[in-house]
């Protein structure tokens, strides 16, 4: 029969949530560039809605590492534009939040916001056109809402290029090491006593 032993197990595990996200971005881009690039459309703006909103929570969970770890006491539960103001001046970055690639980190939040607190809308059109006879029968106008224009294969994908540049360029200014932006933990056995097996009573 094997010897038992008491003992004193302690781990640690440092979770980056970020890592998971913007790997999930990865794969949804992937499936959307797989399916352009076979000339396949089926479902391609749901990819794009699942891509575009993985990148804005990728993005915050930037600004929740980088802020947890350069900025204290960090308040996870802040308004988004509060923790951008604090990470940014930790960063020392003043970023042009209207030109790539932060003007896609907004961009992608919006379009997340919008998903969120999705709310119904009627749009309208009432105008005269001219045509040719037959050339209106079944047609129909652009009249839907604007995020529908930003939820595009196009602007998904140069979105996700913005993604992991803005990660670059923040990463850069941190000072921090990918040890720290990596999920990681540490660890040990601690031995304490031998124990003695209690005889079996029959």
């Amino acid at each position: 029969m094997a010897k038992r032993i008491r003992a004193r197990v302690q781990e640690t595990r440092h979770v980056r949530p970020h890592n998971d996200l913007d790997s999930a971005a990865f794969y949804f881009q992937k499936i959307i560039r797989d399916k352009l690039a076979s000339n396949t459309h089926d479902a391609l703006y749901f990819d794009c809605m699942a891509c575009s909103t993985m990148m804005a929570f990728a993005f915050e969970a930037y600004l929740n590492f980088f802020g947890a770890e350069l900025v204290k006491p960090w308040q996870e539960r802040q308004g988004i534009n509060d923790k951008i103001k604090q990470v940014f001046a930790a960063l020392k970055l003043a970023p042009d939040w209207s030109a790539r690639p932060f003007s896609s980190m907004r961009a992608m939040k919006d379009l997340r916001d919008v998903f969120a607190h999705a709310k119904p809308q009627t749009f309208e059109l009432d105008k005269i056109v001219e045509a040719e006879v037959g050339e209106l029968d079944g047609k129909r106008y652009d009249i839907g809402p604007e995020w529908e224009k930003t939820c595009t294969p196009d602007i998904v994908l140069a979105a996700y290029e913005d993604l992991e540049a803005a990660w670059r360029v923040m990463f850069e200014a941190s000072g921090l090491t990918v040890f720290q932006a990596m999920d990681h933990g540490e660890g040990g056995l601690t031995f304490i006593e031998h124990v003695e097996e209690k005889a079996s009573q029959v």
